[in-house]
């Protein structure tokens, strides 16, 4: 038996959810949406009055490319470059770095990367949890910004 091939809007994040989770970060000046996707759904709600921009390899535009400063990057990252999305992150964004992810996701913050994190000015400022009923599990909005207000604290040596 032939598989029916998945939905392509499967992987999209609910037009809801990214307008609830982008309502609760502190964005301003410009806004980089680095992984676009066909949908664009993080980019087309981007707030008015701020600079936006997006990347979408399948667009011809590689955020692994990307060399402008921004004070914000947001999104969705690609699940399988989720620690070197959010190095390149660290290199462009000014203010902060809000990314939505899975546990997966969420399991790549070990301790010497959150200190890498701290070394370039971000801390974890806000988790959000949500759940959308076409994915599995848990997923966690995660917002670092430069303010050195962090809520996270983490042990280097190992037990």
């Amino acid at each position: 038996m032939k598989e029916k091939p998945k939905d392509i809007t499967f992987h999209y994040t609910n037009e809801q959810m990214v307008k609830d989770l982008i309502a609760i970060t502190p964005l301003t000046g410009s806004v980089l949406d680095a992984g676009s996707g066909k949908n664009k759904v993080w980019y087309k709600n981007i707030p008015d009055g701020l600079e936006k921009y997006e990347c979408e390899i399948e667009d011809g535009c590689d955020f692994m490319e990307w060399d402008k400063k921004v004070n914000w990057i947001i999104g969705n990252p690609p699940f399988n470059i989720g620690w070197k999305f959010i190095e390149k992150s660290c290199e462009i964004a000014q203010t902060g770095i809000a990314v939505l992810g899975n546990i997966n996701n969420f399991n790549q913050f070990t301790p010497k990367r959150l200190h890498k994190m701290k070394e370039k000015g971000f801390t974890l400022n806000h988790i959000k949890i949500v759940a959308d009923k076409r994915w599995f599990g848990r997923y966690y909005y995660l917002i670092f910004t430069k303010n050195n207000n962090n809520l996270l604290s983490w042990e280097r040596k190992t037990y």
